[in-house]
C-alpha cells in the first residue's frame, strides 16, 4: 500500500518532525512550530505552490507573543489550515508567530485552488496562494540556524526529564561528551573547559578517536541551560571537536 500510495503521489514526501524553538523577526521575539522533516527534505517538486495564512492577535502586551486566552483560537486555526492543506493535496510546513502577528505556511501540488478557511473565534486569517517552486520561505525564513538547533538538542533531553519526574532547577552533575581527532585538540579544548569549572578527562577511544567527558555541577532549566551548553559546543568545536550532547540523573 505505502509503493502505491508514492506511485499515486498521495503520501506524504517526508516523515513529520514537528519542533518549537525561540528565535527573532525584526529584532522581535519570534516563536517556531517547524516541521523539521519538511525542512530537510526541501525543496519538494510536487509541491510548487506555496500557501501562506497571515493573521493577527491582541497580544500579551509585552513581548509581542499571543495572550493565553488566545493560544486555543490560533490552535484551532492551525488545525483547521492543516486539514484545508490534507484536503487539496498538500502539507503543513510551520507557524511563526512575532510582534503580535502569526503566519502559518504550507504547500500544495499545482494548480490548487484550496477550500476557504472556516471562522475562527478572535481571529481574521487572510489566505494567500503563491508560485515556491524553490521552498525559498522555508530555506529562507523556516530553517533553524546553530542556536536554535542547538536548543531543540537540549529540549529533547530536558523533556525526557521531566517525563521522569526531574526538578530542573536542582544541581546535579551534568556530563558532556566530545570526540576529536588527536590528542592535542582535545587537551587545548580540556583546558578552557577546566578554566570554566569542569572536571575533564581525555581518553583514546575504540576507534581511534579521542573521546573527552566534561562535567560539572550545574542546573538544568532553561533558558541558562542553553547558553552553558551553546558555550561548551562552542569550545569544542572551535578546536575541531565533535559535540555529542549531555545528560545527567533524574533529581527528583
Amino acid at each position: 500500500m505505502g509503493l502505491l500510495r508514492r506511485l499515486l503521489g498521495r503520501e506524504q514526501a517526508w516523515v513529520e518532525r514537528w519542533a518549537v524553538y525561540p528565535g527573532e523577526v525584526g529584532g522581535r521575539l519570534a516563536m517556531y512550530n517547524i516541521d523539521l522533516g519538511a525542512v530537510e527534505a526541501a525543496p519538494v517538486t510536487r509541491f510548487p505552490q506555496r500557501y501562506d495564512v497571515e493573521f493577527a492577535y491582541t497580544g500579551d502586551g509585552a513581548s509581542g507573543m499571543p495572550a493565553a486566552a488566545e493560544l486555543n483560537s490560533i490552535h484551532t486555526l492551525d488545525a483547521a489550515v492543516r486539514q484545508v492543506l490534507r484536503s487539496a493535496g498538500g502539507a503543513l510546513v510551520g507557524r511563526v508567530l512575532s510582534d503580535n502577528a502569526g503566519r502559518i505556511t504550507g504547500y500544495l501540488p499545482a494548480n490548487t485552488n484550496p477550500p476557504p478557511l472556516p471562522p475562527i473565534d478572535g481571529l481574521a486569517p487572510t489566505a494567500e496562494v503563491s508560485s515556491d517552486p524553490g521552498w525559498t520561505r522555508v530555506r529562507e525564513e523556516l530553517t533553524p540556524d546553530a542556536w536554535q538547533r542547538n536548543i531543540m538538542d537540549d529540549n529533547q533531553v530536558v523533556q525526557e526529564l521531566e517525563a521522569h519526574g526531574d526538578r530542573l532547577s536542582l544541581p546535579r552533575a551534568v556530563e558532556f561528551l566530545a570526540y576529536f581527532p588527536d590528542p592535542e585538540r582535545a587537551e587545548a579544548s580540556a583546558q578552557e573547559l577546566r578554566e570554566d569549572g569542569f572536571a575533564v578527562t581525555v581518553e583514546r577511544g575504540d576507534e581511534g578517536d579521542f573521546v573527552l567527558q566534561a562535567i560539572r555541577r550545574d542546573a538544568v532549566e532553561p533558558p541558562a541551560l542553553h547558553e552553558a551548553t551553546w558555550k561548551v559546543r562552542g569550545i569544542v568545536e572551535s578546536h575541531d571537536g565533535i559535540y555529542d550532547g549531555w545528560g545527567c540523573m533524574v533529581q527528583g
